[in-house]
């Protein structure tokens, strides 16, 4: 594929081969999941050079990097049969429009490409009898050992359910949650983190002697064996894999894609949606998808087409912008949660991430950015999955010189006193630290909903003194909070000027408080900020203690008897509301609802939704997330997070987020009910509102 116009061929003969050097040794690293040397679009644009400065000199030596299946990468013991090809990377429309072009007419599929780790499978009798990595493409290691150890891999079946002999290609990949899972597993073994999911992948399914379990999943993209000669198609192929109970990659696309999207076709126009549409699911995804995969879908037509040294001429990979870059850290702040937990953020040079200009980043506990070596200087992995908060994921090279590892202050910025160390999350015990944060908390859409009540008048109302507590909220006036000057952040042109609430905001904010107290007994319990409650477990106490009056009065023993609730958790919440007693007393006195939803309500059998687990996903008309959470536990369901075995009914809603949700609901044959059926049926057992 020839480079883009825009990329600058290297002028000296020295720069061209550190270059080669570079990118041989950063691609050994990145097959072998030693670690990272250089971020995706970084590898891109020197693989890149390199390709355009052969160009104009072709007596320089490139080394493979632009020719070889998989430059830098070593090869195993096992070898290949057929060669795992890499695939011709492309990134405009027009690219797009000219390879589906030179198909004449020949139907194309589309499938999200997977960031993980290709290998090959093969299958005897129905039984998974060897695994092996690409390596260098033409030979690899056999991983079997570590694929077909407990608890195996999510979507690929050491049995069949008929013994079918024949070869699987695919990746195995991580979730967002397994790649999470994966690192505090190693950071707990004395490893260092890793700095993204593909590298965490080959990381650990090359590691025989690992004892710690990492999670994993798979997703086929190539199939061949018994009754397979005959079908041409692709697709047919695929849907042959699944009924054998392998996940592929074209189930996934075609569950997580809008009703309607066409990943078939030979109209440039429906491929270029299909790009983009994986595109715009991405961030929803919940697993690594670093572009789509444009191939044909006749092996006849392939056959004819046939491959050049590296890649098949049949397809092509539209790569999306890296999720993971980069940057350089400049420094680290710390704050303190609602919880009064400390909190780590990082602020780092500008870099773009996933389309996006990242400067600040979360960071883990101070454990791990101690086991990092982490210093302001240090080069570290910033990543950005989907609508997640950006991250470092991991400290990147050796530490520069001049590097210091980073000291955490020993105690609060905020009142000087020394932190609560006696877990691995450091905690401020000083209760006016986290105030501002309970406040901004409790004042969120999804508890009390009192909007306009953010961070700088929180902060401007608990530094005037005229808020110690969560209940002092309750007793302000409009004249007293018109008065009070708070400082306006650095976002518009009145950046750092110091102004007054003044009084339309003022009777606003008293609107919105007033209406506070008519809110469920459940977003009351939530607003406490009491440690190991969040909105779930507000709701979960508010259905089982069904007043506060007896939640003050649960004992240890009372709350451990609760659905969810260890006796761990039972003694944090226990001391936690011995803690807000005196608050609880004041929010009492100022009017709060006290008592649970339908306590006299039909018995939970008569209820619509009586003993089903429900998921709400996608858009609800006239409800957010919460409200529609609330009204299915009002029709007697329990409300669960994520789809599983375990759930009843999955609620759908509009919206590309409900997608992948659905997807997995389809797969288990969960039943799915209309986000507008579940609205009339809320409305119907309330008696006409919907909430």
């Amino acid at each position: 594929m020839r480079p883009p116009n825009t990329v600058t061929p290297f002028a000296e003969r020295s720069e061209f081969d550190q270059a080669v050097d570079h990118v041989r040794t950063a691609g050994a690293a990145y097959h072998d999941g030693t670690g990272l040397v250089l971020a995706d679009g970084e590898y891109d644009q020197l693989v890149a050079r390199i390709a355009a400065t052969e160009q104009l000199h072709p007596d320089w030596n490139g080394r493979g990097v632009t020719t070889d299946i998989a430059p830098g990468a070593a090869a195993g013991a096992v070898r290949h049969t057929t060669p795992m090809l890499s695939l011709d990377k492309i990134t405009t429309k027009a690219e797009v429009a000219q390879f589906v072009e030179s198909l004449n007419g020949s139907t194309v599929v589309v499938e999200a490409k997977f960031d993980g780790m290709a290998c090959h499978l093969d299958y005897a009798e129905g039984r998974l009898v060897r695994a092996v990595t690409r390596g260098d493409g033409t030979a690899g290691e056999d991983i079997t050992h570590q694929v077909t150890r407990e608890p195996g891999i999510a979507g690929l079946p050491r049995t069949l359910p008929h013994p079918w002999t024949g070869s699987v290609r695919g990746e195995i990949y991580m979730t967002a949650v397994d790649f999470e899972q994966a690192n505090t597993a190693r950071t707990a073994s004395g490893k260092p983190a890793f700095a993204n999911p593909r590298g965490a992948v080959a990381g650990s399914i090359r590691k025989v002697g690992r004892r710690y379990t990492v999670p994993m999943s798979f997703a086929a993209y190539a199939i061949t064996g018994d009754e397979l000669q005959p079908i041409d198609s692709h697709l047919e192929r695929m849907g042959y894999a699944r009924l054998l109970g392998i996940t592929t990659a074209t189930m996934l696309t075609m569950g997580a894609l809008p009703a309607g999207t066409l990943i078939h076709g030979t109209r440039i126009e429906d491929v270029q949606l299909a790009i983009d549409a994986v595109g715009e699911l991405r961030p929803q995804l919940g697993y690594p998808v670093d572009g789509a995969v444009i191939k044909v879908d006749s092996r006849r037509v392939r056959t004819g087409m046939g491959s050049h040294s590296s890649a098949p001429r049949w397809a092509k990979a539209f790569k999306f912008p890296p999720d993971t870059a980069f940057s350089t850290l400049h420094d680290i702040e710390v704050s303190v949660g609602r919880t009064g937990r400390a909190g780590f953020t990082a602020i780092i040079e500008p870099v773009p991430v996933n389309g996006t200009t990242i400067r600040r980043a979360s960071l883990h506990n101070v454990a791990w950015i101690e086991q990092q070596g982490l210093g302001v200087g240090s080069r570290v992995a910033v990543m950005r999955a989907g609508d997640v908060i950006p991250r470092i994921t991991a400290v990147v090279g050796e530490r520069p010189d001049g590097v210091a590892p980073w000291q955490p202050p020993m105690t609060c910025p905020q009142c000087d006193q020394p932190w609560d160390r006696g877990g691995q999350l450091w905690r401020c015990v000083t209760p006016a630290c986290s105030l501002v944060s309970l406040l901004t908390y409790a004042a969120s859409r999804d508890v009390w909903d009192i909007d306009g009540l953010g961070e700088e008048i929180a902060a401007a109302l608990v530094a005037a003194e005229l808020v110690g507590d969560l209940a002092d909220l309750f007793v302000l006036t409009a004249q007293q909070i018109a008065v009070v000057p708070y400082f306006r952040a650095a976002r518009t042109s009145e950046a750092g000027a110091v102004r007054r609430i003044g009084m339309a905001t003022a009777q606003k904010l008293v609107a919105g408080i007033d209406a506070a107290k008519e809110k469920p007994l459940a977003r009351h319990i939530t607003a406490l900020g009491i440690r190991m409650t969040g909105r779930r477990m507000g709701r979960t106490l508010a259905s089982h203690f069904r007043t506060l009056e007896a939640l003050r009065a649960a004992t240890v023993d009372d709350l451990a008897g609760v659905d969810g609730i260890g006796p761990e958790k039972a003694r944090t919440i226990f001391e936690g509301l011995a803690e807000q007693s005196k608050v609880i007393g004041c929010l009492v006195a100022a009017g709060i609802t006290t008592t649970a939803e339908n306590l006299d309500a039909p018995a939970d059998a008569s209820r619509p939704l009586a003993g089903k687990t429900v998921v709400v996903t996608g858009a609800v008309p006239g409800m957010n997330r919460t409200e529609a959470q609330e009204a299915a536990e009002r029709l007697g369901a329990t409300v669960s997070g994520s789809v599983s075995a375990k759930t009843d009914i999955l609620i759908v809603g509009t919206g590309t987020s409900a997608r992948s949700k659905l997807a997995k609901a389809e797969q288990l044959n969960v039943t799915t009910m209309a986000a507008e059926t579940f609205v009339g049926m809320s409305r119907d057992f309330s008696g006409g509102t919907p909430s």
